[in-house]
């Protein structure tokens, strides 16, 4: 099951858009825990904000990237990386690089399609193999890769359970389920306070990545301006740039309020579509490219 809403709000001319939604491998129930409403809600708090957004900043920043939906940058800046048919390929940044130290220490990396109601969950995947949990990154160390049934022959491993396929006309590729950054120890509300002047990235739109190299482009849909330790004003044109493993690399703060989002995610790959599930604690990346209008330092105020 998947709902999603749009909300439109206007002022003096301006127009902005906000979008909610959720679902997952459940049924109605859903509606027991939130309601349509409270979708619809969520869109239109997201459009009256963004009437009040003013230019991004442009620069190198500290960036702060909000529990919940940025799971999504995770999956599409490293995660991808760790399917083992670019690994095998040599298309990944991260082949021939197990054991090795790939991230900060902060960084614990998981994939498991067992989570209950999921957005990526499977009993079974589409080659008949039951998976279990992937530890794929501990402690910023690369310690494992998903696996259809080719990349396990390849590597003469036994099959992980990450086959998958769009619908049968298709051919099983290794695939993401649900996928996110453990929870560290750090208070949410004291990451935010070490930041004298960085970014706050609350919801994510599309993105382009590049595999081989980890580099990536993200659209913020959300996002906000800190300025001596606080969330300020509204930020629009928003675009988070960089490289995956560099990003892990610059990872100082990992929050224990690790939260699965509750967006309707779907992972293209190769031309196919999957439901996938995403998830993130609140965490500090100490520098990425942050792509705005107007030059860092120029925008004031708070909300």
């Amino acid at each position: 099951m998947r709902l999603g809403v749009t909300a439109v709000a206007t002022r003096d001319g301006r127009r902005e858009v906000g979008t909610a939604g959720g679902g997952g491998c459940v049924g109605l129930e859903h509606f027991a825990r939130r309601s349509p409403e409270s979708h619809g809600q969520e869109a239109a708090r997201i459009a009256v904000v963004n009437l009040d957004a003013r230019p991004a900043p442009a620069g190198t920043l500290p960036v702060v990237l909000a529990c919940g939906d940025a799971g999504i940058w995770l999956h599409e800046a490293v995660g991808h990386g760790l399917e083992a048919d670019f690994i095998r390929k040599r298309s990944s940044s991260y082949s021939d690089r197990t054991g090795q130290q790939v991230a900060s220490p902060r960084v614990t990396l998981l994939d498991d399609p067992s989570i209950p109601g999921g957005r990526g969950s499977i009993a079974v995947d589409d080659e008949g193999v039951a998976p279990g949990a992937h530890l794929l990154i501990e402690r910023g160390v690369l310690c494992g890769s998903l696996h259809d049934r080719t990349s396990a022959r390849a590597a003469g491993l036994m099959p992980s359970g990450s086959g998958r396929r769009q619908s049968f006309r298709d051919l099983p590729l290794p695939r993401m389920t649900n996928t996110w950054m453990a929870a560290g120890d750090d208070d949410p509300a004291d990451i935010v306070r070490s930041v004298r002047r960085g970014i706050y990235a609350v919801g994510f739109s599309g993105g382009q990545v590049n595999i081989a190299a980890g580099d990536f482009v993200f659209a913020l849909t959300e996002g906000y301006l800190i300025e001596d330790g606080k969330i300020g004003a509204p930020l629009r044109g928003v675009h988070l740039i960089g490289n995956g493993p560099a990003a892990l690399a610059a990872v100082s703060r990992v929050g224990h309020d690790l939260r699965m989002s509750e967006g309707t995610w779907t992972c293209t790959k190769d031309g196919q579509n999957v439901p996938v599930g995403v998830g993130m604690p609140t965490v500090k990346i100490d520098a990425l490219t942050v792509g705005g209008t107007a030059l860092a330092g120029s925008a004031t105020g708070g909300r």
